[in-house]
C-alpha cells in the first residue's frame, strides 16, 4: 500500500512525538488550544482515543477539507498568524453527522493566508556566495612561565 505524496507523515505529534499527517498535526494544535482556553490543563497522552475523540475526529475532517482546497502551507500560516492564534475550532459537525462545515471566519482567513503564501513562493530568493576560506587553527595564548623561558634560552630565541 503506497501513500500519496501529500499524505507523507512528516509532522511530529504534539502529544506522543511520533510522526503524523498534516491534518492530525493541525487537529492536535486546535484541541490543545481549546483545552488551554478552558483552563483544564494540558492534553493527556493519546487524548484522541480517550476524552477528545469526537472533537479530534471532527477537526481532522475539517483540516483534510481545508488542506485539499488551500494546501498545508496556507493552513499552517493561518494557525501561526495573529488571527489564527486565537482559533479554537476550524468548524463544526453537521447535525446529521454526515459532513462537516468550515466556519466563515476560517474560510476567509485561510484565503488571505493562501494569497500571502503564494506571493512568498513567487519571490526570488537571493543566493549569497561565500568565498572559500582557509582553516587556520587558533594558537593559544603563550604564557611566560619559568619553564618556557628556559626553553627559549636553550633554543637561542631570547
Amino acid at each position: 500500500m503506497t501513500q500519496k505524496k501529500e499524505n507523507i507523515r512528516k509532522y511530529k505529534s504534539l502529544s506522543t512525538g511520533e510522526p503524523c499527517t498534516a491534518a492530525q498535526y493541525v487537529a492536535e494544535i486546535i484541541c490543545k488550544r481549546k483545552r488551554e482556553k478552558e483552563n483544564k490543563g494540558s492534553l493527556e497522552f493519546r487524548f484522541w482515543s480517550k476524552s477528545h475523540k469526537e472533537e479530534y475526529q471532527t477537526q481532522i475532517r475539517l483540516a483534510n477539507n481545508l488542506i485539499k482546497k488551500h494546501g498545508v502551507d496556507a493552513l499552517l500560516h493561518f494557525l501561526n498568524s495573529p488571527k489564527g492564534s486565537k482559533t479554537y475550532s476550524l468548524g463544526f459537525l453537521h447535525s446529521s453527522k454526515k459532513f462537516v462545515i468550515v466556519s466563515k471566519y476560517v474560510k476567509e482567513a485561510i484565503k488571505d493566508s493562501e494569497r500571502i503564501v503564494q506571493e512568498e513562493k513567487k519571490k526570488t530568493k537571493k543566493v549569497i556566495e561565500v568565498e572559500d576560506l582557509e582553516y587556520k587553527p587558533r594558537t593559544g595564548p603563550t604564557r611566560n612561565t619559568l619553564l618556557n623561558k628556559l626553553r627559549k634560552a636553550e633554543n637561542g630565541k631570547d
